[in-house]
């Protein structure tokens, strides 16, 4: 296992906390707590801002990306049942899958699309445990979830595409989406109903350290030195390692045989693509 993608099983590992640790702050607006957190995750790389001369095309893809997902993501919970949301939100695993020949040279092949699919089929099985309602109220919300899920996996792919990047103008886009987010949330409510306590601002610290913070720059270095098809397929392992933590942590959350199909599904998916490849290669070479 390369260092690539060790980055990207640590991303996945704090990206699952998330969910834990934000339903202690779920009180809070969720356009004020996104803003505060991606703020504060802005704060270890402020002091190399003199690294990020980097082309406006590159900035507003970023952007667009990070603040979009996170903005889009949050609205759609507050429109829709949020089981019906997170099931159209994690199709971004899949899209990147899909998008990697967009924005790279490397090539699909059959195995790396049935991985993907076979991980996607994995999170809808535990996902249906739960009630999941589609109606027609609720398009909108189901809308701004599949854009949001396009707009995280292009921000993961571009990001990948401009090789000049330095890894701090991570800080950039978090300080700028940040920005924005708060900026959205006092144009769009009474900022003077909700005042964060102590505690809140250190569960927003954790989220900052961890699954909103480092967990960005560690997903930064894996997208850029490792294989997008694979770790797009390993992505699925998020959700389900959110179910693991919640059931550590929460009385009510139990696991279930599902989960355990559930993580077969995905790392036989993660496992199919890079399998077909080492066999594709095996046989150039004895051809050769």
């Amino acid at each position: 296992m390369n260092k690539a993608t060790i980055s990207a099983l640590l991303t996945i590992l704090m990206w699952s906390s998330l969910a834990t640790l934000t339903i202690s702050i779920n009180h809070i607006p969720s356009l004020l707590s996104v803003g505060l957190v991606l703020v504060f995750a802005s704060i270890p790389g402020l002091k190399h801002w003199r690294e990020w001369q980097l082309p406006r095309k590159v900035w507003a893809s970023a952007v667009l990306g990070m603040f979009g997902y996170h903005f889009l993501l949050f609205d759609a919970f507050s429109r829709a049942p949020g089981m019906s949301v997170n099931m159209i939100q994690y199709l971004w695993p899949l899209f990147i899958v899909l998008g990697t020949p967009l924005f790279t040279q490397s090539r699909l092949n059959f195995g790396h699309v049935l991985g993907a699919l076979l991980g996607f089929s994995g999170i809808i099985l535990m996902l249906s445990q739960e009630p999941v309602v589609f109606n027609h109220a609720d398009l909108l919300g189901y809308t701004e979830a599949f854009i949001a899920a396009l707009l995280w996996a292009f921000y993961t792919l571009s990001n990948r595409s401009y090789k000049q990047m330095p890894m701090s103008a991570v800080a950039g886009f978090c300080l700028i989406s940040g920005i924005l987010a708060l900026s959205s949330y006092a144009l769009t409510a009474d900022i003077q109903t909700v005042i964060p306590s102590s505690y809140d601002f250190f569960i927003i610290a954790l989220l900052g350290l961890g699954p909103m913070g480092l967990s960005f720059y560690t997903w930064d270095y894996a997208i850029r030195h490792g294989d997008t098809r694979v770790i797009g397929a390993l992505a699925y392992l998020a959700p389900l390692l959110s179910v693991i933590w919640m059931a550590i942590f929460i009385s009510e959350v139990t696991l279930k045989p599902i989960h355990l199909v559930t993580l077969l599904l995905i790392i036989g998916g993660a496992s199919l693509g890079q399998y077909i490849e080492k066999r594709k290669l095996r046989k150039i070479r004895l051809v050769n």
